[in-house]
């Protein structure tokens, strides 16, 4: 008598391990990705309704459907345009400058001062630097 195998074991041959894959294909036939279809298993409506918010969020049909709900004028639709551009645009630089391919912009004029405070502040600071600067000649 071999006692290899004890109680309700059985002995496992090559194609054990194919034959449950090939068990699971049949189970399952492969999809399409892009297969606009939501397929509800076992009356599970609820993880139906998840996978079908989850293809809208990737496809950004929910803000297409907003965008579509009014009329949009060609000018705003003109200045939504190139504002995403910007923010495209200051994005990337943002990533380069995190990986080290680009240098951050210095800040040039006085826009980024926008309160009158602060413009003052930095007005009152430059002039004592110019002061000081006569002042060493």
């Amino acid at each position: 008598m071999n006692n290899k195998f004890k109680g309700n074991d059985i002995k496992k041959g090559y194609n054990y391990d194919r034959k449950k894959k090939q068990d699971f294909k049949q189970k399952y036939e492969p999809r399409d990705p892009f297969d606009p279809t939501i397929y509800v298993r076992n009356g599970n409506v609820d993880q139906a309704i998840r996978t079908l918010k989850k293809k809208l969020l990737k496809d950004n049909r929910q803000k297409e459907l907003a965008k579509r709900e009014f009329y949009e004028k060609p000018t705003a639709k003109r200045k939504r345009i190139k504002a995403q551009g910007i923010k495209k645009h200051k994005k990337a630089l943002q990533e380069k400058i995190m990986r080290g391919e680009a240098m951050a912009p210095s800040r040039v004029g006085q826009k980024h001062l926008k309160g009158k405070r602060s413009l003052n502040k930095y007005r009152s600071s430059i002039r004592l630097m110019q002061q000081r600067d006569w002042a060493r000649k």
